[in-house]
């Protein structure tokens, strides 16, 4: 883990389009860590950047690779939309020559992940905790020790498939949950973060990566709460 909070920029960042050529540009001009877009499938089975749908003027995903791989330090975060594409995105990262940065979060099935052959040491999983705590929303709050147990089970599948960071709103980010992770080896994703109250906040729990649509006041805050 690095020792400093990772700022990746959210789809859309800085008042860009979303999952646009023009964000991703933006994300590539600015000192961050990485730049987060939103994958599925064309009608046609390409794949494309788009939220809710990819219609045939979407980016496609190698367009958004091709721009990445001429900036060696940057990271692409490809937040996955629908099933089963752990094995067509691994092959176009590999293609593309984006070997080691490029990572998945999202509807990530960790098992299929798994046995694709080379995709863990070449993709960082970011592992989403409502894929493995499925009742998080529902019952996070309802029980004050609820954070501790998501933190034991979402512990359990990160040690069986070799994942390091667990993806997760922010709002259930706690101190408590960061300690408990921590504990077994593994890092906090916070998403989606624009109040700069927040993120100050977020940052001191010394989270893995923050996501921010503002990854400009993302970084000031970064440099104010985790000096050097």
């Amino acid at each position: 883990m690095p020792n400093h909070t990772l700022i990746t920029a959210h789809s859309g960042a800085e008042d860009t389009p979303d999952n646009s050529l023009t964000f991703v540009r933006c994300a590539l001009a600015l000192p961050i860590d990485a730049l987060e877009v939103d994958v599925r499938r064309r009608a046609d089975g390409t794949l494309a950047l788009g939220h809710d749908a990819a219609d045939d003027h979407a980016p496609t995903l190698a367009q958004a690779f091709e721009l990445v791989r001429a900036h060696p330090t940057m990271c692409i975060n490809c937040d996955l939309k629908q099933p089963g594409l752990e094995q067509a995105v691994y092959r176009l990262a590999l293609s593309c020559g984006l070997t080691g940065r490029v990572i998945y979060s999202g509807t990530v099935d960790v098992r299929a992940a798994s046995r694709v052959s080379g995709l863990q040491d070449a993709v960082e999983i970011y592992l989403n905790l409502e894929e493995v705590v499925p009742d998080l929303y529902a019952r996070y709050r309802e029980n004050p020790d609820f954070e501790l147990h998501a933190a034991e089970t979402v512990s359990a599948v990160c040690r069986t498939y070799g994942i390091r960071t667990v993806n997760m709103y922010h709002r259930l980010v706690t101190p408590r949950f960061c300690d408990r992770l921590a504990q077994q080896g593994l890092g906090v994703s916070a998403w989606t973060i624009d109040c700069p109250q927040t993120m100050a906040q977020i940052l001191s729990y010394g989270v893995h990566n923050l996501t921010s649509r503002r990854p400009i006041e993302a970084l000031a805050q970064r440099s104010a709460v985790q000096p050097g």
